[in-house]
């Protein structure tokens, strides 16, 4: 991590934190798969995607209260700040646990700035924590791509980690033959931690539902529950579902007058056709005051339509690459639920090195986000004197995390 390796790094004052489920697997369960089948969370997986569906109010609610306007706003304001380490886990010699060992990180797509960002960090995380060697390929996102990085993990690793949108149905031989092999194989970032990835050994819980949930309360805020919203959400990526069965969750649970309309979209269109089609609706629907981006590719599509009609819309969304923070810095976007690539590859690192240790799985593993705007990424970078940072997506998170991670293995 280069900005926090060379310098001193400021305390941040805590407003809370986002803890994480308990993790299911325990270190008497590490030589087991999931203990739910391949076809019931693939069932599971499908009945998530339905509820990609349009919101509709229709009941008669009475109007939202003062004191639930205050309780959604204490719970925002929990987010603003730069958020604890908060890691319920027993330390572990990591540098013993990789001693020789090999480990492989299959991404996605390298393509995606978000996955890039991860990617790189991971190996750099790995590299601390002691592994011999970090295998991190380039992928196209193909199905062909990840079969030729696991055939390579069988013969140069000893535990690989899938991260991002990658479907394991088409490549669920080659998963197996992997795992066959003894290598284990751990999935993060397609699902939240309200599901398990199938065929994997083991899929590290992230709450992306947290993420959706603090959208809602945003808009729900901004305008005592009374929302009139189009979510943007991408087709193609099972976490957007995740993200979105945590707005529609809040957003049935507050909102007193409104509805939101979903406006689907694939990878293909993003930049490509997807503008278009987002203004469309926009055109359709002189009601709406909210655009909620569910997918961090699509933010600029959704603000290219705003744009294109010239009509006051707020736009939020989420993400944590460096074109969503920009978004933000510039006011395109009024509020960015913002995620951590640095600590979600600490994450994957310190569930690797347990697995491989056959130890206790953490009992929460906390990869929090953070609810930035225009004026507080101005009043961070205002108090922030560190040289050389290229910009507010490099220190919104701070790095108690890596000091955190670090003493639990042993290194400090």
């Amino acid at each position: 991590m280069k900005k926090f390796t060379a310098l001193a790094l400021m305390a941040a004052i805590v407003l809370g934190s986002f803890a994480m489920a308990a993790c299911e697997n325990s270190g008497d369960k590490t030589e087991s798969t999931q203990e739910t089948t391949e076809s019931s969370v693939a069932s599971k997986q499908e009945e998530s995607s339905e509820t990609i569906s349009d919101i509709s109010m229709v009941e008669s609610k009475p109007e939202i209260t003062n004191e639930q306007l205050s309780s959604i706003n204490d719970f925002i304001a929990q987010y603003k700040d730069i958020p604890d380490f908060t890691v319920k886990a027993k330390e572990i010699d990591a540098t013993e646990i990789s001693k020789n060992k090999k480990v492989s990180l299959i991404p996605d797509n390298s393509n995606n700035v978000f996955t890039s960002l991860v990617v790189k960090q991971f190996k750099s995380a790995a590299k601390s924590a002691g592994f011999k060697k970090i295998y991190a390929d380039n992928s196209d996102g193909t199905p062909a791509a990840y079969n030729d990085a696991l055939a390579k993990a069988v013969e140069k690793s000893d535990i690989v980690v899938m991260y991002g949108d990658i479907n394991k149905d088409p490549i669920a031989n080659e998963i197996e033959l992997t795992q066959a092999n003894g290598v284990k194989v751990l999935s993060a970032g397609y699902v939240g931690k309200d599901m398990k990835d199938h065929y994997v050994d083991y899929t590290i819980p992230i709450d992306y539902q947290l993420a959706g949930k603090l959208l809602a309360d945003w808009a729900i805020s901004k305008n005592k529950g009374k929302v009139n919203a189009l979510a943007i959400n991408n087709s193609d990526s099972t976490l957007s579902t995740s993200i979105y069965n945590g707005f529609a969750d809040e957003f049935k649970k507050y909102v007193t007058s409104g509805y939101c309309t979903v406006q689907s979209g694939s990878s293909i269109e993003v930049e490509n056709g997807l503008a278009t089609k987002i203004k469309q609706a926009l055109e359709k629907d002189p009601n709406l005051n909210y655009i909620i981006v569910l997918d961090e590719t699509m933010i600029n599509d959704a603000i290219s339509a705003v744009d294109q009609i010239g009509k006051n819309i707020k736009i939020i969304a989420t993400g944590g690459g460096t074109s969503a923070f920009t978004s933000a810095e510039n006011g395109k976007i009024e509020m960015l639920v913002a995620q951590s690539y640095e600590w979600t590859a600490y994450a994957m690192v310190d569930y690797a090195l347990r697995v491989l240790d056959k130890a206790d799985l953490p009992e929460q593993q906390s990869v929090p986000v953070r609810v930035v705007t225009k004026d507080s990424i101005k009043s961070d970078l205002e108090n922030t004197e560190y040289e050389g940072i290229d910009g507010f997506y490099e220190i919104c998170f701070g790095a108690n995390f890596v000091t955190g991670y670090r003493k639990l293995w042993g290194l400090d």
